[in-house]
């Protein structure tokens, strides 16, 4: 009995052997057949490293094969992306002015290998790149204008923000497409806030000054057009209203019944100058 026992657990143990090597294989099957395919999604693109060591093949998006335990691949996010960054800087005339600047940017697909090499990935390369370079930027063009400036010309100081950004990116190598770049706000002390809108209301007093005189100076030109031109018709009526035209307006203007006066024989028509004549 204890022979057959024997060897009935020496079989259930060999087959435990088997069916753990079945499994383990098929594991490994499994393990190399999914680690042979990449996919790479959308707004991505794979940055194929060899033992750690990256190539200077990008892939783009879908499926990609790679070699199981020697090649691997990262993911960088070629998507746009917005970094905003408040800064203090002193405008021209020593204002301390808070300006917040919003940055759109995205790495190009053809130099993320180098990217990923020089830097590492995108948060690395905003972190130690994109925003030192804004921050430089932003106290670089504020310092030029006076603080009532940075308000009057806002898209001026943004365009010349941008590009002092993208100049300055280029001694890097960090080739990005700087896709816009917007100031959201403009900061200055509250004693500074209360002056320029002081002068703002000032400004706007002598502008309604200057247009309600502006107003009368014209009304009294028409006033004084309008007079001119009544004095000329009546001078004109004057020189052209002879005897005649007056005899002849008369004439026109009569009805045909003479005119009449009440005397002692009750009315009579008045012809003074028929009676006169004999």
């Amino acid at each position: 009995m204890s022979t057959i026992t024997v060897q009935r657990d020496g079989q259930i143990v060999e087959r435990i052997k088997r069916s753990a090597a079945y499994f383990g294989g098929g594991l490994l099957v499994l393990i190399l057949l999914f680690g042979t395919y990449v996919t790479i999604p959308s707004g991505f693109c794979g940055v194929m490293t060899t033992f750690g060591a990256a190539s200077q093949k990008v892939l783009a998006p879908g499926l990609h094969f790679k070699m199981p335990f020697v090649q691997g691949v990262v993911k960088m996010n070629v998507q746009v992306q917005k970094n905003q960054l408040t800064e203090h800087a002193a405008s021209l005339d020593l204002q301390d002015v808070e300006t917040t600047v919003a940055t759109n940017w995205n790495i190009n697909n053809s130099d993320a290998s180098w990217i990923y090499q020089q830097i590492g990935m995108e948060d690395v390369l905003n972190e130690r790149i994109i925003q030192p370079v804004v921050s430089n930027a932003i106290k670089a063009v504020v310092a030029h204008y006076n603080a009532e400036d940075l308000v009057e010309k806002r898209d001026l100081v943004r365009g010349q923000i941008e590009d002092l950004i993208r100049k300055n990116l280029k001694p890097y190598h960090v080739n990005v497409d700087v896709d816009g770049v917007s100031i959201t706000n403009f900061s200055f002390s509250p004693d500074y806030e209360r002056a320029i809108e002081q002068k703002q209301v000032a400004q706007q007093r002598a502008q309604q000054a200057e247009y309600e005189l502006q107003q009368a100076k014209v009304e009294a030109e028409r006033q004084i057009a309008q007079a001119q031109g009544q004095a000329q018709a009546q001078k004109l009526i004057q020189q052209t209203l002879t005897p005649q035209l007056i005899q002849q307006q008369a004439i026109q203007k009569w009805d045909g019944h003479l005119p009449s006066v009440v005397g002692s024989n009750g009315v009579m028509p008045m012809i003074g100058n028929v009676s006169g004549s004999r």
